[in-house]
């Protein structure tokens, strides 16, 4: 999990969120209860340039997991506030409570998870060095300064589910093993520069920045 910038809302958005959430509230008072409200009124943000701005945003990683979207997995668009839960029914459409996701993250493991107390991390607005560092050693996630939003953020996602911990720790070794080859002919400089280009096109990008700071 890494920090991102938010994007400019997209057009849609922009133009139609205040009318879909009014018309969402009155459907719900309507029915008497969300899931009894037509999926007509709850999915209206799943418009081609909401996908597409999230996807660049995102550089097609989940915002999670961080694994390339569309290989293995399908993209879904995350709702950060749950819009199932009462309390956030009318961020539905809210450009800032929107995020990108991959499928298994999103409906296996974060679904409509919520901490009042202690919020699941936005990448799009905080700090998530401050919060969570890669141990480069098992291939987890930890917590740094005993933050709770920190726990809750790897309890609510799974980010240190076996299979993922398992594939980091087999990238670690990758890396290391060709760094330390490269290393031993003079090369290092040069494939931490090839590494620092490819990066972006890889599944979990911020475990080789912290790779590249370890060997630095």
């Amino acid at each position: 999990m890494r920090r991102v910038n938010r994007l400019p809302q997209p057009e849609s958005l922009k133009n139609y969120s205040a009318q879909w959430t009014r018309e969402l509230m009155d459907e719900i008072d309507k029915q008497g209860s969300y899931a009894k409200v037509d999926d007509s009124f709850k999915n209206k943000y799943r418009q081609d340039d909401v996908k597409e701005t999230l996807e660049k945003m995102y550089k097609q990683h989940c915002c999670y997991c961080e694994a390339i979207i569309g290989v293995s997995s399908y993209g879904r668009i995350e709702h950060l506030k749950p819009k199932s839960r009462p309390q956030f029914y009318q961020y539905a459409f809210e450009w800032d409570n929107l995020h990108w996701c991959c499928e298994v993250c999103n409906t296996s493991y974060k679904k409509a998870n919520w901490d009042f107390e202690n919020p699941i991390l936005d990448p799009s607005k905080d700090d998530i060095d401050k919060f969570l560092k890669l141990n480069l050693t098992t291939g987890e996630y930890e917590i740094r300064g005993n933050s709770k939003r920190a726990l809750t953020t790897i309890n609510h996602t799974g980010m240190n589910r076996e299979n993922l911990v398992k594939a980091r720790r087999k990238r670690i070794i990758r890396f290391l093993k060709d760094y330390k080859a490269h290393r031993n002919c003079g090369n290092a400089e040069s494939f931490c520069d090839e590494w620092n280009i490819l990066k972006e096109d890889m599944d979990y990008p911020s475990l080789y920045e912290e790779l590249m700071s370890a060997v630095e």
